[in-house]
C-alpha cells in the first residue's frame, strides 16, 4: 500500500504580538519567507536598524508535521513551501496546516490587534530582551489580548533576539513577567520554533479533548 500524509482536519491559528521592536515581522519572515506582509516605512530609522513598520498584518503559511499523534511527540515545523518541496521525505506522517498572523506592536494600533486576535488559538508573545523599559507596555498589550481571547488562551513568551550584545537574558526577562519564557533570536531562528511546537502541542491536546467530551456526550 503506497504511502501518503494524513491531513488532520483542523488548521490552526497562531497570534503573534508583542510591543514595538519585539520582532514579529522578523520572525514570521525567518520561518516563511513568503509570508504576506503589509508595512509602511518610518521617517527616521529606529534604533539604527529599524526602517519599517508592520502597519496591517503578517501571515505565514506553515506546517507542522509529526511521525505520530503522541502529545510527547514534537515533531517539525516548516514553512508550506519548504514542506511541499521536502514532502516525500515526511510519507504517512501527520500534517497539521497551522497560520502565523502577526500584528502592529504600536500602542494606537490596539483596535487593529485586537481584530487580527479573534479567532486565533494559542499567542506567541515577543518581548525586546535588549529593551527592558519596553516590558511595561508589552504586558499591557498582552492584558488587552487576554481579554479579547479569554485568560485560559495558551500563551507563550520569547524573550528575543538573544544574538544582540545588550541582551538581558531569560531569567531577568521571567522575573520582571512573573512566568517562565523562552530565549530566542527570531532574526537566526534560535530557540523560536520550541516555543511555537509548545503552543501547538497545547492546542492539539486542547482540541482532542474537547472532541473527546462531545463524543462522550452523544454517547
Amino acid at each position: 500500500m503506497e504511502k501518503t500524509f494524513k491531513m488532520q482536519a483542523k488548521s490552526f491559528k497562531v497570534f503573534v504580538t508583542g510591543f514595538f521592536n519585539s520582532g514579529k515581522s522578523t520572525l514570521v519572515h525567518t520561518l516563511d519567507n513568503k509570508a504576506i506582509h503589509v508595512e509602511k516605512k518610518l521617517k527616521k530609522a529606529y534604533d539604527k536598524e529599524k526602517t519599517t513598520t508592520t502597519t496591517g498584518i503578517d501571515l505565514g503559511r506553515m506546517v507542522w508535521v509529526r511521525p505520530n499523534l503522541s502529545y510527547k511527540t514534537e515533531g517539525v515545523i516548516m514553512s508550506k513551501t519548504e514542506f511541499l518541496r521536502d514532502k516525500g521525505e515526511y510519507l504517512g506522517w501527520h500534517v497539521n496546516n497551522f497560520e502565523l498572523k502577526g500584528s502592529p506592536g504600536q500602542m494606537q494600533f490596539s483596535t487593529v490587534r485586537k481584530i487580527l486576535a479573534k479567532g486565533s488559538d494559542g499567542v506567541i508573545f515577543l518581548i525586546d530582551g535588549s529593551d527592558v523599559p519596553s516590558i511595561g507596555n508589552a504586558l499591557v498589550i498582552m492584558e488587552d489580548i487576554k481579554a479579547v481571547l479569554g485568560h485560559k488562551i495558551p500563551i507563550k513568551i520569547i524573550a528575543n533576539k538573544s544574538d544582540k550584545e545588550d541582551y538581558q537574558g531569560g531569567e531577568m526577562i521571567s522575573n520582571l513577567v512573573g512566568e517562565q519564557v523562552y530565549e530566542g533570536s527570531g532574526k537566526f531562528n534560535i530557540g523560536v520554533k520550541d516555543a511555537i511546537i509548545a503552543i501547538l502541542k497545547i492546542i492539539a491536546n486542547s482540541d482532542n479533548a474537547e472532541n473527546k467530551t462531545k463524543l462522550e456526550a452523544v454517547v
